[in-house]
């Protein structure tokens, strides 16, 4: 099944030795978002773990352990933090920020 085999390769990116990075962002309707990303041979930085608060207050979080429920889902493809406006965190930052979401 496709689902298995992205959840697969999700999982094999986060528990690779391979460059872990931490994104947080806020979109023009008050959306925060916390992205770890893991960096792939072709340079890529593709999304393991994905938080985000919405404007509603509801918090949502999703990994390869919960890939995507009826409210969102963790990215399909790479994403590129300079466009959509991300900055940097540390993994402490990232883990902080994480948890108080519920991740």
């Amino acid at each position: 099944m496709l689902q298995d085999r992205r959840r697969d390769t999700i999982r094999a990116l986060d528990e690779s030795d391979r460059p872990h990075l931490y994104w947080h962002g806020v979109d023009g309707d008050g959306h925060v978002w916390l992205f770890e990303t893991v960096i792939d041979s072709a340079g890529e930085y593709w999304p393991v773990r994905h938080a985000e608060l919405g404007s509603d207050g509801l918090a949502r979080t999703y990994s390869w352990r919960h890939i995507e429920d009826e409210h969102g889902f963790l990215a399909e493809g790479p994403i590129y933090p300079g466009d959509f406006g991300l900055n940097a965190l540390t993994s402490e930052e990232f883990d902080t920020l994480w948890a108080a979401l519920g991740g």
